[in-house]
C-alpha cells in the first residue's frame, strides 16, 4: 500500500497552493489472493485474483463550509480487478488537482434545495443504490430470516418471484460472475464460487420482474420443500478459507439502455443530478432508504445550472425503481466495485461489484443539507 496525506506530503507539489485547501490524501493498494478448492480430494477449482483500490480525496473550507471531494477508490466504488494496467482506466494520475477543485466548488455552492423532484443518478451512486435496494432484499438467506439477528431481513418473499413488478420496465439486472471481459473484469468475478458451483450469468429481474433470488444450490432446499421451484446462482461465498459460505453478492448489473445523458436532462423541468455516495441509511428489510451524495448539480428546464452542496434522497425500495423512466446507453455504462460489503457473524467483509448505466428517476424526495 502507498499512501501520502497532508499538505506536508509529496503530493503537495501536485496541487496548486489555495488556502481553502485544509487536508488531501492519496492511497493505492494492490492485493492479490489465490483459491484452490478440492472437493473429495479432487482438484475442482484453482483461481488467482489481482485487485487495486486507488483513492484521492481532497477536503475544503470556504466560509466555514467544509466539503470533501473523493476520486476512485472504495469511497467511490472505484476499485477493480486487475493490477498497474488498471490505474489509467481508472483516471488515478492526475486526479489531485481535479478533486482539489471540485472540493473548493462544492464548499462554495449553494444548499440543495428540498422537494419532489426528477433525480439522475450517476454510476457511481446507482451502485449503492443496486447493492443496498437490489442486492441485499434478493439474498435468499435474509429472505428466509437466516440473517435478521445482524444483516436484517427483506420485503421480498419467496411468494414474489415469477410475477413481482420490482421495477418499471426498463429495469432489467443480472447476476454476472463470469469474467467473459477481461479488458474491465468487475471486483467479483471469478469461474467458480467458494462451494466450486461453475458462475454464469443470470437474470434476477427481467424488464421490471422479478424473476431469481441470490441463493446458492444448497440454500434451495428450504424454500423447494416450500413448494417453490427457483432458479440457483453460483453465490455461495467466504471471506477466507476459516468462514463458512453463504449467499453474497458477486456482481449485479443493470442493462445498459438507449438514453443519452443530454435526454434525461433535457426531459428534466425541476431536479437534481446526484454522484459519490456520502452518506447512507436503510431499514431492516431493506425497503426504505435515505441517501446522500458529495456531488450535486440542480437542472432547471431541461439545463444544468450549477452546483449544489449536501444533496440527499429518500425513497422506498419497493416503489422507488418503479419510478425509473429512463436508462443511459452504452456510453454512461460504468463498471464499478467495493471491498467492503458486511455479513455475518462473526462478520465477513467481501468483495462485490457492480456496473450501471446513469438513471433518470421521477418525483423523487430530494433533501438539502438543512433538511
Amino acid at each position: 500500500m502507498i499512501e501520502e496525506t497532508g499538505p506536508g506530503s509529496p503530493l503537495a507539489a501536485s496541487v496548486k497552493e489555495d488556502s481553502r485547501l485544509i487536508y488531501w490524501a492519496v492511497s493505492l493498494q494492490e492485493q492479490s489472493t489465490e483459491q484452490t478448492i478440492y472437493v473429495d480430494g479432487e482438484l475442482v477449482s484453482d483461481q488467482k485474483f489481482l485487485f487495486i483500490d486507488p483513492l484521492t480525496s481532497a477536503t475544503a473550507l470556504v466560509n466555514g463550509v467544509s466539503q470533501v471531494r473523493h476520486l476512485g477508490g472504495r469511497a467511490t466504488a472505484g476499485c477493480q480487478q486487475g493490477g498497474d494496467e488498471q490505474i489509467d482506466r481508472v483516471g488515478f494520475l492526475g486526479s489531485c488537482q481535479q478533486a482539489a477543485e471540485e472540493a473548493i466548488a462544492l464548499a462554495s455552492a449553494p444548499p440543495c434545495p428540498s422537494g419532489l423532484m426528477d433525480v439522475v443518478l450517476m454510476p457511481d451512486q446507482m451502485m449503492l443504490q443496486i447493492h443496498e435496494s437490489i442486492g441485499h432484499p434478493l439474498e435468499l438467506d435474509r429472505i428466509l430470516g437466516d440473517e435478521r439477528n445482524y444483516a436484517g431481513t427483506s420485503f421480498v418473499t419467496l411468494d414474489m418471484f415469477g410475477h413481482y413488478q420490482y421495477g418499471s420496465p426498463l429495469l432489467t439486472v443480472r447476476f454476472d460472475p463470469g469474467q467473459h471481459d477481461s479488458t474491465r473484469p468487475e471486483l467479483a468475478s471469478y469461474a467458480t464460487d467458494d462451494m466450486a458451483h461453475a458462475a454464469k450469468e443470470q437474470i434476477l429481474i427481467d424488464k421490471g420482474i422479478l424473476k431469481s433470488p441470490l441463493g446458492s444450490p444448497c440454500q434451495l432446499l428450504e424454500p423447494t420443500q416450500k413448494g417453490f421451484h427457483l432458479d440457483p446462482v453460483a453465490n455461495a461465498r467466504a471471506s477466507s478459507w476459516r468462514r463458512p459460505p453463504m449467499d453474497r453478492m458477486a456482481n449485479i448489473n443493470i442493462d445498459p439502455g438507449l438514453a443519452s445523458l443530454d435526454d434525461m436532462i433535457s426531459s428534466i423541468d425541476d431536479g437534481v443530478l446526484m454522484s459519490t455516495n456520502a452518506s447512507w441509511s436503510i431499514d431492516d428489510s431493506r425497503n426504505k432508504f435515505q441517501f446522500g451524495c458529495e456531488w450535486g448539480q440542480r437542472i432547471r428546464q431541461g439545463r444544468l445550472q450549477g452546483l449544489v452542496r449536501g444533496p440527499g434522497y429518500r425513497g422506498v425500495s419497493a416503489h422507488f425503481w418503479r419510478s425509473l423512466d429512463m436508462v443511459g446507453g452504452p456510453e454512461t455504462f460504468q463498471v464499478l466495485g467495493t471491498p467492503n460489503c458486511g455479513k455475518g457473524e462473526p462478520n465477513q467483509a467481501i468483495r462485490v461489484g457492480h456496473a450501471s448505466p446513469a438513471c433518470l428517476f421521477r418525483s423523487v424526495e430530494v433533501f438539502g443539507p438543512a433538511a
